[in-house]
């Protein structure tokens, strides 16, 4: 009897809850976006938006905050159909938000525009909520657009591909989150991987990097003493290659890891056999970043938000060291979908019987604690292009996130690929000693912002070849070097991440510069051109969103090569001549060769 009444009263108190929630309108209502979301993963246990589903009164209003490091686009609709036009944020930035009053009754899907695996819905009025079916496969329908060329689908199945290279006839694909290298010999994808390593993959951590010389393979990853634990550090190894398993590993580099990243992870070798890697910014300040030693240190927590700028005090730190400390005498575990809690449940978790891993697990505490109290204003290996081997000096310094770097074949002249943070991607050519400029510089100074940078005489600031005013998440560039891209011989391709775009950009007879026959593309930056049909976009829905007037890709013809590939994170030429694309997203990878 008395659970009887416990359960009545309950249920009374909750429907008073909700009542009030029918009945009051004009309230408003918090949507939150998760930290990480712009990572895959949040869309199996719906956390990318928190609320995931809302259920409010007509007149009610709901506010959404990006509480993300990543730019988000909120838009009415869904991921396969797009946006249907009922509303629309536009570009919000860290800590920004948008606001929308709901005049009608109905179900509403939204989903964000630049990371289409983020979904949520909101019910209006007295109507039951219908979740509509997700396809998440979303099938792209790549296309290219030069009609000699003509692309197939090479394999499928994998996860979260992230990067691969051609080892002879053998392809080695690396999977971010799994720390697994997957082996594709004679156009077929085997099952046993030939090697699987503990990487901490939360965020843009994971198995990240891969290049070859000959037989020997280097890998850049997040190194974990756990699958998907805690980050003990980013790591390059290299690895013998026999035909089927890479073994011999050998530690070249230690560089810092923080799990909020970016960390980079990519590498090249020369046409000499030096191996080259990338890092990023990794939320630190220092003097690779182009800060004084005098500058106030900012600390960017690993819980807290990224407008986070007072310095966290010792106290704080060794609290948090302490927590580190707790829970390396425990096992502890991601979600199947390889996402780390914060705080991991000690109470469900055996003790760690393993006194290596507990003495690791300390250690990796200890050096957090370190790294997180830095004086000198210096960090070592962060936002810089390192010579892994031979061992050599920074080659460049400035760099803010990284995701692809390439050798040109006929002259031997490196360059990258680089992120802003919420304006300005970047194509560079790393000269000798090159600075960036990140974080006095993103994009085309045009002279207004060099008096800025600290006299480094060693490093000299050079403008980007190439720059995006809105950000497209550019990522693999390569430089066309077989009978089959004859044609192409003198350009290099560039892919993004956001739009699934294959650009192209011819270069010029030193091989140093680019030359285009358009007048919107000839300050080397592809504008948006308010109140103007020759505004120049990546497409058309991102044009509306983010309330600039466009007439789509049509202007961008020059230089698109291919699109719909659905999130490009690697591009190879293999041994055939084939160009070969990684679509992340879908798992796949694709082939393109002539028609």
């Amino acid at each position: 009897m008395r659970n009887y009444l416990i359960f009545t009263l309950l249920s009374l108190i909750l429907s008073s809850f909700y009542m009030v929630n029918e009945v009051n309108a004009n309230s408003e209502f918090i949507v939150y976006n998760t930290k990480g979301s712009y990572n895959l993963g949040c869309e199996f246990d719906n956390t990318c938006f928190e609320p995931y589903f809302l259920k409010i009164g007509v007149g009610d209003t709901v506010t959404w905050i990006n509480n993300d490091d990543a730019i988000h686009v909120v838009v009415s609709g869904n991921p396969n159909d797009g946006s249907d036009g009922f509303f629309g944020s536009g570009s919000l930035k860290t800590n920004e938000a948008f606001s929308f009053t709901f005049d009608k009754e109905g179900n509403y899907q939204y989903f964000c525009t630049i990371h289409p695996w983020m979904n949520g819905f909101v019910t209006v009025g007295n109507i039951d909520f219908e979740e509509p079916e997700i396809n998440l496969k979303f099938e792209t329908n790549p296309v290219i657009l030069d009609s000699d060329f003509k692309i197939q689908e090479f394999v499928s199945g994998l996860i979260s591909p992230i990067n691969m290279e051609f080892v002879g006839e053998d392809l080695l694909v690396l999977e971010k989150n799994s720390g697994v290298v997957k082996h594709i010999k004679n156009n077929k994808l085997l099952d046993h991987p030939v090697l699987d390593v503990e990487v901490s993959n939360y965020g843009e951590q994971g198995l990240l990097g891969i290049t070859s010389v000959e037989n020997e393979v280097y890998l850049f990853f997040t190194e974990a003493f756990h699958d998907g634990g805690r980050t003990l550090e980013n790591r390059v190894y290299k690895y013998t290659w026999n035909g089927n398993e890479l073994v011999q590993p050998i530690l070249l580099k230690r560089i810092p890891g923080f799990e909020r990243g970016y960390v980079g992870g990519e590498l090249v070798s020369d046409l000499d056999g030096t191996v080259y890697a990338v890092t990023g910014e990794n939320y630190k300040i220092g003097l690779l970043q182009n800060h004084l030693k005098d500058e106030s240190y900012r600390h960017f927590s690993q819980t807290g938000s990224s407008d986070e700028k007072a310095s966290r005090t010792i106290s704080h730190s060794l609290t948090y060291a302490l927590s580190c400390v707790k829970i390396s005498f425990y096992h502890y575990t991601t979600n199947p979908f390889g996402w780390q809690s914060e705080q991991p449940d000690l109470s469900n978790n055996p003790l760690e019987l393993n006194l290596f891993n507990i003495l690791g697990n300390l250690d990796s505490c200890a050096r957090q604690f370190y790294y997180e109290n830095f004086s000198d204003g210096h960090w070592k290996d962060t936002s810089s292009i390192i010579q892994i081997e031979p061992k050599g000096e920074y080659v460049a310094i400035g760099i803010r996130n990284s995701f692809g770097l390439a050798v040109d074949p006929k002259t031997g002249y490196l360059w990258d690929t680089e992120n802003g943070p919420d304006t300005y991607d970047e194509i560079n050519l790393v000269e000798t000693k090159f600075n960036s400029g990140w974080a006095k510089i993103q994009g085309p100074s045009n002279g207004r912002l060099l008096p800025q940078l600290p006299n480094y005489e060693k490093y000299e600031y050079s403008e980007p070849e190439f720059s995006w005013e809105l950000p497209i998440g550019v990522t693999a560039i390569e430089f066309p070097n077989s009978k089959i891209f004859k044609k192409y011989e003198n350009f290099v391709f560039v892919a993004d991440v956001n739009n699934g775009i294959i650009y192209k950009f011819k270069l010029d007879d030193t091989r140093t510069k680019f030359v285009f026959e358009s007048p919107h593309l000839q300050d080397n930056v592809l504008n948006i051109i308010e109140n103007s049909e020759n505004s120049v976009h990546v497409d058309d829905t991102r044009c509306v969103i983010s309330g600039y007037p466009c007439s789509g890709i049509e202007p961008m013809d020059e230089i698109l090569f291919g699109k719909n590939f659905g999130m490009i994170s690697d591009m190879k030429f293999g041994p055939d001549g084939a160009l070969y694309v990684i679509s992340l997203m879908e798992g796949k990878i694709y082939r393109i060769t002539l028609g």
